[in-house]
Order: C-alpha cells, then sequence, then structure tokens
C-alpha cells in the first residue's frame, strides 16, 4: 500500500486517482486517520468481484493478516473437499 501525505497527495491527485482506479492501494494520512483511494462502481452497476477481489475486500475489511486469510482459505477448501467426498 501507498502512503501518502496529504501534501505528497496534492501534488499529483490526477495521477494517484489513476493508479487507484487501476486497482493500486493508495491511502492518505490525515492526523491520524488513513484515508483509503478506491473506486466506487457505478449507480446501479452490479459489484462482481473475482475470488481474489473478493478474498482481498474482506481481508481489509475485517483486517485480516495474511496468516490468517490463508488459514481461511485452507479451512473452505477442506470443507469443499469433504462436501464433495460425502456427495460422491
Amino acid at each position: 500500500m501507498k502512503m501518502l501525505t496529504i501534501s505528497e497527495a496534492a501534488g499529483n491527485l490526477a495521477g494517484w486517482l489513476k493508479l487507484a482506479g487501476a486497482g493500486e492501494e493508495i491511502a492518505i494520512r490525515t492526523d491520524d486517520n488513513l484515508i483509503a483511494l478506491r473506486p466506487i462502481p457505478p449507480a446501479g452497476a452490479s459489484a462482481t468481484l473475482t475470488p481474489r477481489e473478493a478474498l482481498q475486500s474482506l481481508q481489509q475489511a475485517a483486517r485480516l493478516t495474511s496468516a490468517q486469510a490463508d488459514d481461511y482459505l485452507n479451512e473452505v477448501h477442506a470443507e469443499r473437499i469433504s462436501a464433495e467426498t460425502r456427495a460422491a
């Protein structure tokens, strides 16, 4: 994630917005907060995420570590294999 000060962000705002729109993680630090730059889908558009995007979104929202995300993926995989075995 690229973290910027307000001055850095203002100095090249169009460039940072372009990068954020392309999926780059960019945040601006203001006092005690980090404000993320993220694209928002147009109103009425269905937000279809790839599995990777969905996991990244969940990871960020829940503040999961990479290790926790890996544990979760392993658990989901094991459950899927178990369900497929029972169905067979």
